[in-house]
């Protein structure tokens, strides 16, 4: 039972050791048989050398380096080279919990019909908003609960293989929103499920959106986001109504983001 996990890395010299030693831990209370997968995205800090040197210490470490393309691109390449039963995702800035494998793999032996399952990045309570509980803190997503939320945050994150062999793929190129674009894609195609349960956090108590980096891009981000549902209607199904719904919802949590962001700037 191979578990294959993808960490995409750019300049993160700061907390790449600590992402990677997170996922050992986790991974090495329940199996030996795994890869990490760490793909730089292009680093022009001291980034690769760090992850070659890693590497000579583990020979389960695999690196791959690629001109930068973003997240999505690097995911991509981390997907077309796992070997793995099951499919993990970390960034390189963010940190599993101790029993995040033991948990996800447990998961997916109970619940047999789902083949993608993630639990709370941080401790974030709204994601339970509108969900159905199976069992227990394990609950059902479908892609209806998706287009108003995107419950899955790859550092929290696992699939079976057979998401990756069927081809979905994050979209080449994309900077923002891409996550939701992949996970709207499974959720439409495969059984998923929500544990109510911390398994991932950020090392650097990044907040989800107006800090640094792209999460500080809020009408990038939002046009991702808009772009992810005007695909969701033409590609996935989506009737209008429930189309209409999530679009306006979009927009309302566009400028209660702004909101936030500059309340949170001006303390």
């Amino acid at each position: 039972m191979l578990v294959s996990v993808i960490i995409p890395v750019y300049n993160s010299e700061k907390t790449i050791s600590r992402s990677i030693e997170s996922v050992v831990a986790s991974l090495t209370l329940c199996t030996d048989d795994y890869e990490i997968i760490c793909v730089d995205d292009g680093s022009s800090d001291n980034s690769l050398e760090l992850l070659k040197k890693i590497a000579l210490e583990n020979s389960k470490i695999i690196v791959i380096h690629q001109d930068n393309a973003g997240a999505a691109s690097a995911r991509n390449r981390g997907l077309e080279t796992a070997k793995g039963d099951y499919i993990a995702f970390n960034d390189s800035d963010d940190e599993w919990t101790e029993d995040h494998a033991t948990v996800l793999l447990s998961l997916f032996d109970e619940f047999p019909d789902i083949s993608c399952i993630s639990g709370m990045h941080e401790d974030e309570k709204w994601r339970l908003a509108a969900l159905k509980k199976e069992k227990n803190n394990f609950y059902r997503v479908v892609l209806k609960n998706q287009l108003y939320k995107n419950y899955f945050s790859p550092p929290s994150t696992m699939l079976r293989r057979i998401i990756v062999d069927c081809g979905i793929r994050f979209v080449d190129g994309a900077r923002y929103a891409e996550e939701g674009y992949f996970f709207n894609h499974v959720s439409a195609q495969f059984g998923c499920g929500f544990i109510d349960k911390k398994l991932s956090a950020s090392i650097l108590h990044k907040g989800r959106f107006g800090d640094c980096g792209l999460s500080g891009n809020l009408l990038g981000m939002e046009r991702g986001e808009i772009s992810n549902l005007i695909d969701a209607r033409r590609n996935l199904g989506v009737g209008f109504f429930t189309f209409a719904g999530a679009l306006v919802y979009s927009i309302l949590k566009y400028f209660r983001r702004i909101v936030i962001a500059k309340l949170r700037r001006a303390k």
